[in-house]
């Protein structure tokens, strides 16, 4: 059986990287209904920390990375380690080292050739006589990360090794290794980088947060996964949307990318944002209501039926949930400030503060606001009837009621927001006039 395995080290939060090798495992051992592990390299005793290794699982969990079985942690297998190095000693393959009073393994390297195939790249070699003999137990007692790692591919039976390139010189260390044990070699496939737009291996300075972080800022899972497969992997044709079940039925190690992959932060918002608009009115609703009072952005208190009208109107306009908060920040708190550049656009016409007042007069005589047809009907005419313009009573009331010089349709806007939060907006433009 397929079997593939991620294995982080719980020194710091999961970011864009390790969820891409994560993500190429996941669809791997998926699509050839296979099983993917999960495992902690957490030997680094001064550098792992529980906490990191429950965000590098929370985060699997969120993109939907579910793993077969319990998870392996080395920290929990260390005689383990040090039982295969004694058969590694007894057959005189290694032999110990001692300084300062402590001991250490070292497996001696057969000085030749050694050939595998990388699924990406062919054939690759590498002469050994460059390899100094490797530490495989500290003088801790601990294992080395090569010793761990071929312990631990044997034993859970890995038989596809997906990894980034820069383990590459790692593999025919590890192979030499597994032979010495008389192993069966799984494949390897080594992935590239992934770089930033300026072609530099990707970093902060990048967008490169950490998954938690895409989670934090409104990024639903489905779109994070999306733009991650694309990174180094090329579906046929030229579709780029694709929800799980699709990454799965497509997904191929013939076609992954050898180049290093760009990362754009706003190609990863456009995707976001047609996964935002592909959920059902209802998941669409839930999902922002709750992110946006997980995030503390917006009152508890804050009517769920006002905010359904928000979400829906501004739908269209965001790529991340949190873009709301952005983009309609003046439906959830009121106007303090005007843009000055759409003041200037906006208050230019003669005789604008007494045709608003006779405007407003004509909305406070509504019922409510709920007509939007009527509403423009009604400015419409008061701007013949005032011989101007409708866009020259338009622009204004928008900056009343928003601040800004654009936003949805306004009178859909001034239906969400209601008849008094209208007109006391107008009536504060009014008074500043």
């Amino acid at each position: 059986m397929v079997t593939c395995r991620f294995a982080p080290s719980p020194t710091g939060f999961l970011h864009v990287g390790g969820a891409r090798t994560a993500l190429f495992n996941f669809l791997f051992a998926q699509k050839e209904k296979g099983k993917f592990l999960l495992r902690i390299e957490d030997t680094d005793r001064e550098r792992s920390k529980p906490e990191f290794e429950k965000e590098i699982q929370d985060s699997l969990n969120w993109l939907g990375f579910s793993w077969h079985g319990t998870v392996l942690r080395q920290s929990e297998r260390i005689s383990v380690y040090q039982k295969y190095a004694a058969g590694l000693l007894s057959k005189d393959l290694a032999y110990e080292e001692k300084k300062e009073g402590k001991t250490a393994v070292l497996f001696r390297i057969p000085k030749r050739e050694i050939r595998f195939r990388d699924n990406l790249r062919g054939d690759v070699s590498f002469n050994t006589e460059v390899f100094e003999d490797l530490v495989i137990i500290k003088s801790d007692g601990f294992p080395t990360y090569h010793w761990a790692c071929v312990v631990d591919d044997e034993e859970m039976e890995i038989t596809h090794v997906i990894r980034g390139e820069d383990h590459l010189t790692n593999t025919p260390k590890q192979i030499l290794l597994i032979e010495a044990m008389g192993w069966r070699v799984p494949s390897y496939t080594h992935l590239p980088l992934i770089l930033g737009q300026d072609g530099a291996p990707l970093s902060k300075r990048h967008a490169a947060v950490s998954v938690t972080q895409y989670q934090k800022d409104g990024f639903l899972p489905e779109g994070l996964v999306n733009y991650l497969a694309l990174l180094g992997w090329g579906p046929e044709g030229n579709k780029e949307f694709f929800r799980m079940p699709e990454l799965i039925q497509e997904f191929s190690l013939k076609r992954l990318i050898r180049s290093g992959a760009r990362f754009d932060l706003e190609k990863l918002r456009w995707v976001n944002s047609q996964h935002v608009r592909s959920l059902d009115e209802k998941s669409y609703l839930e999902k922002a209501y709750t992110y946006l009072k997980t995030e503390s952005l917006i009152s508890p208190t804050f009517p769920k039926e006002s905010f359904d009208r928000i979400a829906l109107l501004f739908r269209s306009r965001i790529a991340t949930f949190k873009d709301l908060i952005q983009e309609a920040s003046y439906c959830f708190k009121e106007v303090e400030t005007y843009d000055l550049e759409a003041m200037n656009r906006s208050l230019g016409t003669p005789g604008l503060r007494e045709k608003l007042v006779d405007l407003r007069g004509v909305f406070e005589a509504l019922p409510n606001f709920e007509d939007v047809v009527k509403l423009e009907g009604l400015l419409r005419d008061m701007a013949t009837g005032r011989g101007v313009e409708a866009r020259a009573l338009i622009h204004p009331i928008r900056l009343a009621l928003t601040g800004k010089g654009m936003s949805p349709g306004l009178f859909e806007l001034m239906r969400v927001l209601g008849k008094d939060v209208c007109l006391r907006r107008l009536d504060r433009l009014i008074e500043k006039l």
